[in-house]
């Protein structure tokens, strides 16, 4: 905190009480209300000299000439950092959250796509999972299965749980026997390399392999460059982006679009995410504090997934300012250690 964000006990039951109710209600309040609602011990006329203090300090404003106060982001910001960094999941959210990583995700992708879900319908917010890059897994294991004719389907695994499928000719002269030869050598080839290096490395052995198993080996060497060249480096699972607009907790519509607008654009929610990545612990921006314009109206909260001092990737939420800031923040660490304990028992 800043000099400027210390407030002496008082004031700080008085500001915990404006957000709190605003957080809750929606509503501007007033002195009279945090006197009557919340147990400060003290009179409304007290309650309404420290909210001038407050608001002289920049921790609250008046939106209205009529109406109550409200907090600003300085306001929130104090209470996260005095308040909402070591808080628990309600009882509810904690066993439902334990239930989704029980059931077994064996391919990252659907792991990843399904927490960003998870994560959206516990908060009620708009959530993003990031995901490593492709060509930074490293080959597991690859095998070719035959199908009918003469197509087989390739089954790539990587270190990072991804399991690619891609149908390949393989000529009908071909039996089961010279195909588990092929996989024997393929894997004997690939295994640890990483899978940009994959197609080269194979096409540069392939005089190792039998003259009839060769235009075999050629298919799997095609289908693993088109699965490069198709990939993006980096993906971005995005979940409940309708929940910007059904929370009303918005000024209005055109700042509705502007967030939606923003999280449609990938690498703007890759700069979002970033952070997340060098550290060790839940990330809270707040408003003004988040640089791209059209997330000013929003608090983004975010946190790194994956073992102990490596990190896999980040995952995060993005709602309006006025958010249960507890909640939140619990879910989005609760969320990104369950993750990285099952990506962990996965072996990844």
């Amino acid at each position: 905190m800043t000099e400027t964000t210390h407030l002496d006990p008082r004031k700080a039951s008085v500001l915990r009480a404006i957000v709190s109710h605003y957080v809750g209600s929606g509503e501007p309040v007033g002195s009279k209300t945090i006197a009557d609602r919340f147990d400060l011990g003290v009179s409304s006329a007290t309650v309404r000299n420290e909210m001038a203090a407050l608001e002289d300090s920049g921790f609250i404003y008046q939106p209205h000439t009529s109406a109550g106060r409200v907090p600003t982001d300085i306001g929130y910001r104090y209470f996260v950092d005095a308040w909402a960094r070591d808080v628990h999941l309600p009882e509810g959210d904690a066993r439902r959250i334990q239930r989704f990583f029980t059931e077994p995700r064996w391919e990252l992708e659907e792991a990843l796509r399904e927490t960003a879900s998870l994560l959206s319908r516990v908060t009620n917010h708009a959530a993003v999972v990031f995901a490593p890059a492709l060509d930074h897994s490293v080959v597991r294991h690859v095998e070719l299965v035959r199908l009918s004719g003469d197509r087989a389907m390739l089954i790539l695994v990587t270190d990072s749980g991804r399991v690619e499928n891609h149908v390949v000719m393989v000529a009908e002269t071909v039996d089961d026997v010279q195909l588990e030869r092929a996989n024997e050598m393929l894997n004997r080839i690939v295994i640890g390399h990483q899978i940009d290096a994959a197609a080269d490395t194979i096409e540069n052995s392939l005089e190792r392999f039998p003259l009839e198993l060769r235009d075999a080996v050629k298919s799997v060497v095609i289908a693993l460059k088109d699965e490069l060249s198709q990939r993006e480096t980096e993906r971005v699972y995005l979940e409940g982006a309708s929940n910007i607009v059904d929370e009303e907790k918005f000024a209005d519509l055109e700042t509705v679009r502007g967030v939606i607008g923003a999280l449609e654009h990938r690498r703007l929610v890759l700069e979002m995410l970033a952070d997340a990545l060098s550290g060790e612990r839940v990330s809270v921006r707040i408003g003004s504090e988040n640089t791209a314009r059209q997330m000013q109206f929003c608090s983004v909260i975010t946190a790194p997934y994956g073992s102990t001092g490596s990190s896999l990737g980040s995952l995060g939420i993005v709602g309006p300012t006025r958010m249960d800031y507890n909640r939140s923040i619990a879910t989005v660490h609760e969320v990104s250690l369950a993750l990285g304990r099952m990506l962990a028992d996965l072996g990844l």
